[in-house]
């Protein structure tokens, strides 16, 4: 006799943990996959440490403090909450707080599942990962979940903390949280495109899209160089339930949403509280699922590149069995909800080792009428001043240094075409010639010096290369499908948006509500500051894996001055959302197709059945002891 069982019921039959009672997820676990070997960069607000959910998670996670720097002078800074230094860490006694931000993200990771009450607590994805967790924050240690900024022109500085995750050897960077990123530079931003450093952030967990506040747009996939969740290459996520749906208090008009991960009806702690209930996690939430699915990935699959992890991700999404990346043409589901049992049975290695997020952006871009066709190929020896924005000014432009980003994408295809070459003449260990392997050379650093040229591996003998300030020749390819989900969900952080003048620094915008807070009700506004919703990014990373040459910083990004640290300080955003929960059905899971090469005008349409759960028999995972580790940096979406 057939019956249905509503989301909500099924949340709470399953305790709020339905994320990790994923069927394949249980499986992976018995088989012994548990991120053992895993490196995974987290960037929240500073975590309770003797949180009994993470009572037996210390010797797997390396605290550290974030990086700040003076909006007024451009120098390193200290980040001081009302005169008083902020902490990596804090104990509930000192701080007179229970949980924060942080600390629930961090448990969806290594959390052992218990919580302060002897109730049931979050269960970690991947109790066994190695995690480099980054404090670049303080939660509010009463009713207004929000983020405290900093004293004074102290602000984040998040691409240095991206290259320092990167650095420390991260596989993924959960970033649950949004902000500017461009003010100090996209150094450590391209420096996690070239290693193959997967990047999950969140999202505003309302219904408005603003191109600015959140890095939005509401027709094309093309991201936001300006923005870290919106960037191009990294997962930008939206939450859902168990039943596949979006959130009912999630945007379903934001192009710039790549995939869809579990963050309603989740078990969710409470700020300064010892209450955790089953309630909506935001993108947040979905960010540190995603990132934890795909941590589980990289342990199970230690040959596959970040890249191609990603490829895997944005072709197998749930009720896509073509085996291709199908976006949604109405922009609202990406790419479609991540299928972790899928991802833990096809092998990722028979696709290329190119961001397909970042291909599709930047594809996609290039075939616009507007000023964003110009976005990712900027020179800038040429045009210093950088490219007018979406709003129609040149108030906020597209600095010239988001020319990388596309002489990057160009990079990997090259040298994705020389590994097909070389596997076309018998050769072997051909992906030596990868975007991943010959990262270092990006720079070309091959005699540990930098020489400001970007090398492109070709077909040939792998020496052409193009000035890193120079324009590339483009040879736009069609971005077969490129999606990649942020999960948002966890706590509305402070944030003062860039805006940039030509002659210097302009006002900051007005404070903005960034929407209702999982923990604490209604979102709060704070004078000055902005507060938009993103989740954390995905953790990669594991024993025994390939060695990550070291990245040496290429110097000052060719910015100019009068674009760069001109917009006061930057705290991190974060917000999470809620999910729904459904049953599962059975299907059979589908092997992955050939990467397909379509036509440059061809845009890829959405499959049928997005949102469809599918049930998974037990498999048998080996455990797999390789992995590859880069963590990132961003604002927390709740």
């Amino acid at each position: 006799m057939a019956f249905s069982v509503s989301p909500s019921a099924y949340a709470d039959d399953m305790g709020g943990l339905w994320p990790v009672k994923d069927s394949a997820v249980v499986s992976a676990h018995e088989a012994g996959l548990d991120g053992s070997g895993v490196k995974i960069g987290v960037l929240d607000t500073r975590v309770v440490s003797d949180y009994p959910g993470l009572s037996d998670a210390d010797a797997n996670v390396e605290y550290r403090l974030g990086s700040f720097v003076n909006a007024t002078t451009d120098e390193p800074d200290e980040c001081l909450i009302k005169g008083v230094p902020l902490q990596k860490t804090v104990t509930s006694k000192e701080g007179n707080v229970y949980s924060s931000h942080g600390t629930g993200m961090l448990t969806w990771l290594v959390g052992n599942g218990k919580s302060w009450d002897a109730s049931q607590g979050v269960t970690g994805l991947v109790p066994k990962s190695d995690v480099l967790f980054l404090t670049i924050g303080q939660d509010i240690t009463d009713s207004i979940s929000m983020n405290i900024p900093c004293d004074g022109a102290a602000g984040t500085d998040i691409d240095k903390d991206v290259s320092t995750a990167v650095d420390w050897g991260a596989r993924i960077i959960n970033m649950s949280n949004n902000g500017g990123v461009g003010d100090y530079g996209l150094d450590g931003m391209l420096k996690a495109l070239r290693h193959g450093v997967i990047i999950v952030s969140g999202r505003s967990n309302d219904k408005e899209t603003d191109a600015i506040v959140n890095g939005s747009s509401t027709d094309v996939m093309i991201g936001d160089p300006r923005e870290w969740s919106s960037f191009p290459g990294v997962i930008r996520n939206n939450e859902v339930g168990p039943d596949g749906q979006i959130a009912g208090i999630s945007d379903v008009a934001d192009a710039n949403v790549n995939i869809l991960s579990p963050g309603d009806q989740v078990l969710r702690q409470r700020i300064n509280s010892k209450f955790i209930s089953v309630d909506t996690g935001g993108t947040s939430t979905g960010s540190a699922v995603l990132s934890g699915y795909l941590a589980l990935t990289v342990q199970k699959w230690p040959d596959a590149t970040g890249n191609q992890i990603l490829q895997s991700l944005v072709r197998n999404t749930k009720g896509n069995d073509s085996g291709e990346a199908k976006l949604d043409p109405e922009h609202k589901r990406g790419y479609g909800q991540v299928d972790p049992g899928r991802l833990l049975t096809v092998d990722p290695t028979q696709y290329p080792d190119v961001n397909p997020i970042l291909e599709a952006q930047v594809t996609t871009a290039s075939k616009l009428s507007d000023d964003r066709s110009k976005w990712y190929t900027q020179d800038c020896s040429t045009n210093p001043d950088g490219v007018g924005s979406l709003l129609d000014d040149d108030s906020y432009p597209v600095f010239c240094q988001a020319g990388e980003i596309g002489r990057e994408y160009e990079r990997q295809k090259a040298a994705w075409k020389k590994v097909e070459q070389c596997r076309s003449d018998g050769g072997s260990d051909c992906m030596r010639y990868s975007a991943t392997a010959t990262a270092d050379e990006t720079e070309g650093k091959s005699d540990g010096k930098s020489d400001g040229r970007t090398v492109l591996p070709g077909t040939g003998d792998g020496k052409d290369v193009v000035k890193s300030s120079g324009v590339p020749v483009w040879v736009w390819l069609a971005a077969g499908g490129v999606g990649i989900a942020v999960v948002a969900g966890g706590i509305v952080l402070a944030v003062v948006l860039s805006k940039r003048g030509k002659q210097g620094r302009r006002p900051l915008p007005d404070a903005v509500a960034a929407g209702p807070s999982p923990y604490a009700g209604p979102r709060q506004p704070v004078p000055g500051m902005a507060y938009p919703n993103r989740p954390y990014p995905p953790q990669y990373g594991g024993p025994g894996s390939r060695p990550v040459p070291q990245y040496q910083a290429p110097g000052p990004a060719q910015v100019p001055s009068q674009y760069r640290r001109n917009v006061g300080p930057v705290s991190p955003r974060y917000a999470q959302p809620q999910q729904q929960a459904n049953p599962v059905p059975q299907n059979p899971v589908q092997p992955a197709q050939p990467y397909p090469q379509p036509p440059a005008s061809q845009v890829p349409n959405v499959a049928g059945g997005y949102g469809q759960e599918q049930g998974y028999s037990p498999q048998q995972y080996p455990p797999q002891s390789d992995g590859r580790n880069k963590p990132g940096q961003g604002r927390h979406a709740r």
